[in-house]
């Protein structure tokens, strides 16, 4: 029985966090919440983070001196959408609060992008958990970080062994160091 995290920060009132067990490969809800910062939201996984392995996290863990991340280049190129955003073009909230949970945290840190994996992957347990997270309320903070901590379980097992960081050549600097960005396919 193996605990994952995960997270997802967002603006005031917007950062979802979640632990999730992993049993074979289905993951179990062991806990989700949305609060109020980043603040909050480190102290909620620091209560969790004695029993845990790793934290999966919706935000970037690597920068690029380019101005654009060739991870994000080549996730677009194959899959399209809108929804990778170039680094430049971010919200504090996101990029800030992620990397100050992440290296405060302590724990292996994976990065990950949910709305693009549900998109695009095959993984129907992970969306259903997630589906059943965001519920009739419709706001997916604690779907978000649900399906960080699995994308870190994911890496962590290495049952994912594309790591974007390496694979993609790129100029990145790891924002926590010993940071990956798993994924399910080759680019």
């Amino acid at each position: 029985m193996t605990l994952f995290l995960g997270y997802d920060p967002g603006g005031k009132g917007k950062n979802g966090v979640a632990a999730i067990r992993l049993d074979s490969a289905v993951p179990t809800v062991v806990a989700k919440a949305t609060v109020r910062d980043a603040s909050e939201a480190l102290t909620w996984l620091q209560a969790h983070a004695g029993n845990a392995t790793a934290l999966g996290i919706d935000t970037l863990l690597a920068w690029s001196p380019k101005g654009g991340r060739a991870c994000d280049d080549a996730l677009r190129s194959k899959y399209g959408g809108n929804s990778i955003v170039a680094q430049n073009s971010l919200y504090s909230s996101m990029t800030l609060n992620g990397a100050i949970v992440a290296k405060r945290l302590g724990l292996p840190v994976y990065e990950s992008h949910p709305k693009l994996l549900l998109r695009v992957s095959g993984e129907n347990e992970i969306r259903k958990i997630f589906q059943d997270a965001v519920g009739s309320d419709k706001t997916d903070h604690e779907g978000d970080a649900i399906v960080a901590a699995w994308c870190a379980a994911m890496g962590h097992n290495r049952i994912w062994t594309v790591d974007l960081f390496l694979d993609v050549k790129d100029e990145i600097e790891l924002v926590v160091p010993g940071a990956c960005y798993p994924w399910f396919e080759d680019l």
